[in-house]
């Protein structure tokens, strides 16, 4: 008898079951890698860039970005977002945008040339998406004696 691999193949495979048919080795190794994803998403932390940024609504992350603009933004924006040495932030007119990508951007690599420093070494990823988020939560509430816009008014 000849040493065929078909033989062997059929015999490992189909008569005695001691292998993986590629069907299910591939489904094996799909669930592998989903594994192994899960594991290096967990390991990875802080994800959150300006491609891939949302508004967060929770009570929670909203009282978290107060917080974080209390202590560092309303120097110069206002405890109200009104605008001081920087611009209002409560009306639908922009130097930099109203939505969210833009806005986490300018928090976390400044303007410099408008005095604003990049926060990104201060402050990790979700919580520029925080105070991002509850700076546009500020939009329209037009508190008294804010500065006049800026910019140009915001239209999507």
């Amino acid at each position: 008898m000849t040493n065929h691999p078909g033989f062997v193949y059929m015999f490992r495979y189909h008569v005695t079951g001691d292998g993986q048919l590629q069907t299910e080795e591939y489904l094996t190794k799909m669930a592998e890698a989903a594994i192994e994803k899960e594991t290096a998403m967990a390991e990875a932390g802080d994800q959150v860039t300006e491609d891939n940024v949302s508004l967060m609504i929770s009570e929670a992350d909203l009282e978290k970005g107060a917080a974080i603009y209390a202590g560092n933004c309303a120097t110069c924006h206002r405890a109200d977002g009104g605008g001081g040495a920087g611009p209002n932030l409560t009306d639908e007119f922009c130097i930099y945008c109203v939505i969210i990508f833009k806005v986490f951007a300018i928090i976390k690599y400044g303007v410099p040339a408008e005095g604003m420093i990049a926060w990104q070494s201060q402050f990790n990823p979700t919580q520029i998406q925080q105070v991002s988020s509850y700076v546009l939560s500020l939009q329209g509430s037009n508190p008294a004696g804010g500065t006049a816009p800026q910019g140009e008014k915001w239209t999507e």
